[in-house]
């Protein structure tokens, strides 16, 4: 089973996707419930999968050094903006088997919506990771600005992620002409992604 484990509620960005963290009275920003208990219920799971999650999750590395070594899984991951990686130190991330780095596709995206810089932070982040033989997956918000065929043909060619995964800003944001949008521009460039996939092309 996939665990998702909740580490804190704070964000050190600000991305206009959510707006940076949660307030504490709604989702605290920190841990308040017993590790003891959250290690009887993973344990009891063989096939466990344990994701750190936020917020931030690397905003409170020392439970997720806590948790790596008192909690017996199959494999750890994290869900990360990817700008906080060395705040863990490298031997819990040659233990963690996947990296989930938030970035969305080229620079002037990722960094329209995330902050000047965060592209070239979560770029080093990937460098770094993958060295240690972490599995890197970007994970990507799309948006109006995206161009998903660009976007994500970008971030394969950096030869930095394992895999790319995307999830549509329309779930949080009613700012944009979504069917205009998916008719125009997201429907023919996963058209575009598929026929790249397949080795065919339109001409």
């Amino acid at each position: 089973m996939l665990w998702l484990v909740f580490t804190t509620g704070a964000c050190n960005l600000r991305c206009d996707y959510c707006g940076g963290s949660f307030p504490d009275s709604l989702v605290p920003h920190r841990v308040r419930y017993d590790p003891a208990r959250l290690k009887a219920l993973v344990e009891s799971d063989p096939e466990a999968t344990v994701i750190f999650y936020g917020g931030e999750p690397l905003l409170n590395p020392r439970f997720i050094e806590w948790v790596m070594d008192n909690v017996r899984a199959r494999r750890f991951g994290v869900q990360t903006n990817g700008t906080l990686y060395r705040l863990l130190p490298d031997s819990y991330w040659r233990r963690m088997n996947v990296a989930l780095l938030s970035i969305d596709g080229r620079e002037e995206v990722t960094d329209k919506h995330r902050g000047r810089g965060v592209y070239r932070k979560v770029i080093e982040a990937a460098r770094h990771l993958k060295s240690l033989g972490v599995e890197t997956i970007a994970r990507m918000a799309v948006t109006a600005d995206t161009d998903i065929y660009e976007d994500v043909t970008h971030l394969l060619s950096l030869g930095l992620f394992d895999k790319v995964h995307w999830q549509l800003d329309v779930v949080w944001s009613p700012r944009w002409d979504f069917e205009g949008w998916a008719e125009k521009s997201y429907l023919p460039g996963i058209r575009r992604l598929v026929d790249l996939s397949s080795g065919s092309s339109r001409g």
